[in-house]
């Protein structure tokens, strides 16, 4: 059997791809439903200025230099589309073989309307409480696929605000049993002090896991081709 790395993504692997759009903070006191419409309406218009270009030699790399025996998981915090987005435009050629899953799964909900949406996470605000999220096919197959594996990238995802850690704590109530509760983390993000907070909130739901940071740009990152995944034994040199 294969192992898998879980890529994380939040928003700075959006801020990347030039999505640098934010909720106004004018939308605070506006209804929950209204303030979702706005987010989708604006964030689609914003989509089309962004560029996939940092995705597509992201995937390329993968392609290129993934060791045989590892497989790739891609899970996103972030409403946008661009990964799914870029995953298929690309030709078949230029695909990572080595995906676990041919999707990206959206935990937070995505702006990205399918002819059947059905198994779909529900849309989720940052200023949700933790318990507005609901059981879904979607969230709970990346979870039950989570906890099994003991590799995670973190890009630019802090696991702050309630609805985002609330994912660390289904990871905390089963860390005794599985082999999430001894996983390795690599956190990457170009705030030092942002990589200290995720780094202290995930050793607090998992004791036991491994951390290590890297400050950089995932972009910057991406250029000089990820060697910490190298050092891991997850792609050759």
């Amino acid at each position: 059997m294969g192992h898998c790395l879980n890529w994380l993504f939040g928003r700075g692997a959006s801020v990347a791809s030039g999505l640098t759009w934010t909720v106004p903070k004018e939308w605070e006191s506006l209804g929950r439903v209204e303030v979702i419409g706005k987010i989708k309406r604006d964030l689609s218009l914003k989509m089309d200025e962004a560029t996939t270009s940092v995705y597509r030699k992201f995937l390329s790399i993968l392609a290129k230099k993934t060791q045989a025996e590892w497989r790739h998981r891609f899970i996103t915090t972030n409403w946008d589309y661009l990964l799914q987005k870029t995953i298929d435009e690309k030709p078949d050629e230029e695909l990572p073989w080595r995906l676990a899953d041919n999707w990206v799964y959206h935990l937070n909900g995505t702006i990205e309307s399918l002819p059947d949406n059905s198994q779909r996470s529900p849309f989720l605000l940052e200023s949700d409480p933790s318990d507005q999220r609901i059981v879904s096919f979607e969230a709970n197959d990346a979870y039950n696929k989570m906890i099994w594996d003991d590799l995670f990238i973190v890009i630019g995802m802090s696991f702050e605000c309630q609805i985002d850690k609330g994912l660390l704590g289904a990871l905390r109530r089963v860390e005794d049993d599985m082999p999430v509760g001894g996983s390795r983390w690599l956190i990457l993000d170009s705030s030092r002090q942002t990589l200290e907070r995720v780094a202290q909130n995930i050793r607090s739901a998992l004791p036991r896991s491994k951390i290590k940071t890297v400050q950089n740009r995932f972009e910057s990152w991406v250029d000089s081709e990820m060697l910490e995944l190298i050092d891991l034994g997850i792609m050759i040199a």
